[in-house]
């Protein structure tokens, strides 16, 4: 092929070609040689310049330098009279002639990925024939291997070097077109195995060296071009300009083999390449094991492999650009695909180049979505019981508040009468009365406050910062405890509503006080007489009520306690047992617990039921106290005091209602 390459006649040839030319020729051969050299150098370093080293490109544009640097070197040779410099500029294009073959076979390799094979050693080995070539080349004038012959002659009038062919000379031309036929085969595989797509572009290749191959075979059995010079480097930059062109312009660079085998036939989900006439190109593994085998798809219409509902009258349909859900079956289940369609050319439309058809399977998502749905649904009923419930207790409230309006107004005209009909001042008598004033008082304000409290039983909406020592005194004050003491052991801040915290620290403390302490009996130990107390031990009246704060991971020295009696209020320490608050850190929660007879363990978690009383009181107190701690966000836990009396707990403050 290229490898002669040099200005090669013989007398013979000269003299039969001689009356074709005129010697303005050479002139016209020169320039041609020159624009050829421009031509191609500047592909080859636009080429270099903006590709990565491994890309087919760059590869591509090493091999148009070396045929740049043979052009040029004929330039030389068509430039100059003397024999001496002809040889000269034949021996120098020698060394493009040698370098050409392994720069196709390397952009071959490269574009086929098939890279890996040029290791550092077959390299050598491969370029162990063109660096003996050119060893002799250059020393051709010491010996006839590669030239049998090296005389001057004339061609058109002009000195011109004429040589005879050595035996190496044969050996070269031999090994470089091996070395060209393997790189072409690659291609040629590449063009067969690989899908349509992919078939195109190396069929464009192989065209391409096929033509400056041809040329310098035809050259080589004794077709003469008008000028003595191998006339190869022309053709291939004639050829490679716009092959670089195509290369460029339909991103050869990255849509190629490697490409198709690394990135297309390993993708997860199922992609098809259709053709414009609707028939399948290629499919890649994915789309092979959920629709058929590859043969059995390649080739056949594209509405016999896909889902119907992705077509219209024969046609995909046109919102299919913007993803429609099919169904597959795959693997024994229906499986949820999400199809998409994009066209290969989009400016140009299907029509020109194809399409391609991705299916990406979201049947995990869509199971996750249905049972996001389904729990929604059902988070939505039990609102939707939770809200009816509510409206039926708001509505109770309202029937009992309104049914307590008539006994308390009928009672609070009989204590005005009553008051109308005492002359004496009785001061027993003037206070039982006032005693009564503030229990209708109180009736009446929680008549009023019923309803209220119904609709906020489920939550906490608004709370503000409140002290727990000063809840609990509030609270103390307006029952009627008593020969018993408070003692506060420790307090915190709360975030809570005080009014309905308040409440239930009445009703602890009212326990403590219908449950605790023997009725007509002063505090203190006596004998038992039913109620509460735990088999087998004594019953014990309760003497105090301690309210503390429960601690947090570490313990600190105890605080000083407040100790109230009634509405005296005095300082003492606190005696129970209890663990006292930690200094800096943030209590966990709270307890309220009495020195009485506690409660049997058995019904501990049962007292907080509606319903469920310690003795012969109603059974909502406790139940009420539960109700109120929870609509907090907090938590509450009966058990015993560190003496055997009730203790309860509320514990989950610093997690409560924000």
């Amino acid at each position: 092929m290229w490898w002669s390459g040099r200005p090669r006649a013989d007398r013979q040839v000269v003299v039969g070609v001689a009356r074709y030319h005129t010697s303005g020729m050479y002139a016209y051969a020169t320039f041609v040689f020159l624009l050829a050299a421009v031509g191609g150098g500047s592909v080859a370093a636009w080429l270099l310049a903006t590709h990565d080293r491994g890309q087919p490109a760059f590869v591509f544009g090493l091999f148009m330098l070396t045929v740049a640097g043979w052009s040029l070197a004929h330039v030389g040779a068509l430039s100059t009279s003397s024999i001496t410099w002809q040889l000269r500029y034949t021996q120098l294009s020698y060394v493009a002639v040698v370098t050409t073959p392994l720069a196709w076979l390397t952009f071959a390799l490269v574009y086929t990925d098939r890279g890996e094979l040029l290791s550092a050693r077959r390299l050598a080995l491969l370029s162990a024939v063109p660096a003996l070539t050119l060893g002799l080349v250059f020393t051709a004038e010491y010996h006839s291997l590669f030239y049998a012959s090296i005389a001057a002659g004339t061609f058109d009038g002009r000195p011109a070097l004429v040589t005879e062919s050595g035996p190496w000379h044969a050996v070269n031309i031999v090994y470089s077109y091996t070395v060209l036929a393997v790189g072409s085969g690659l291609l040629l595989v590449a063009a067969i195995a690989d899908s349509r797509l992919h078939r195109r572009q190396s069929a464009v290749l192989l065209v391409c060296v096929l033509v400056p191959w041809t040329v310098n075979a035809a050259y080589h059995v004794g077709a003469r071009p008008i000028v003595p010079v191998d006339p190869s480097p022309l053709v291939f930059t004639l050829v490679g300009i716009p092959l670089a062109a195509v290369v460029i312009r339909t991103d050869l660079r990255t849509f190629v083999p490697v490409a198709h085998r690394r990135v297309f036939r390993t993708l997860g989900d199922p992609v098809f390449v259709v053709g414009p006439d609707d028939r399948v190109l290629d499919a890649n593994d994915a789309a092979t094991a959920v629709f058929g085998a590859l043969a059995s798809l390649d080739g056949c219409r594209v509405e016999e492999v896909l889902p119907a509902a992705l077509f219209a009258d024969g046609r995909p349909r046109p919102a299919l650009g913007d993803a429609v859900e099919c169904s597959i079956a795959h693997g024994g289940e229906r499986r949820r695909y999400l199809a998409q369609r994009r066209d290969i050319d989009p400016e140009r439309g299907a029509d020109a180049w194809g399409y391609i058809v991705s299916f990406t399977d979201i049947t995990v998502q869509q199971r996750q979505r249905d049972a996001l749905t389904e729990t929604n649904a059902a988070l939505r009923r039990q609102t939707d019981a939770l809200e009816l419930k509510n409206e039926q207790l708001e509505r109770l409230a309202g029937v009992v508040s309104h049914d307590l309006e008539t006994p308390l107004a009928t009672g609070e005209g009989l204590l005005y009468l009553i008051r109308a009909d005492i002359d004496d001042g009785n001061p027993e008598l003037e206070q039982s009365l006032d005693d009564l004033e503030t229990v209708h008082r109180r009736l009446r304000a929680f008549a009023e406050a019923l309803p209220e409290l119904a609709r906020e039983s489920t939550d906490v909406e608004s709370p503000v910062d409140c002290d727990l020592a000063e809840v609990a005194g509030d609270a103390w004050r307006v029952v009627d405890t008593g020969d018993l003491t408070l003692a506060i052991d420790g307090t915190c801040a709360l975030r809570a509503d005080p009014r309905r915290l308040q409440q239930a620290f009445e009703n602890l403390f009212r326990n403590v006080v219908d449950h605790g302490v023997r009725d007509g009996s002063p505090p203190g130990n006596g004998p038992s007489s039913g109620g509460g107390a735990p088999k087998g031990r004594p019953r014990r009246s309760a003497t105090s009520v301690t309210v503390g704060t429960l601690p947090a991971e570490s313990a600190a020295p105890p605080a000083p306690a407040t100790q109230i009696a009634g509405d005296d209020s005095t300082a003492s320490t606190a005696g129970n047992g209890s663990t006292p608050p930690t200094v800096g850190a943030v209590p966990s929660g709270f307890y309220v617990e009495d020195d009485g007879p506690g409660l049997p363990a058995e019904r501990r978690e049962a007292l907080l039921e509606f319903g469920v009383g310690t003795g012969s009181g109603s059974g909502y107190g406790l139940a009420i106290v539960r109700t109120i701690v929870e609509a907090h966000g907090w938590s509450l836990r009966v058990t015993e005091s560190a003496v055997g009396g009730a203790r309860f707990e509320v514990r989950g403050i610093d997690e409560g209602a924000e």
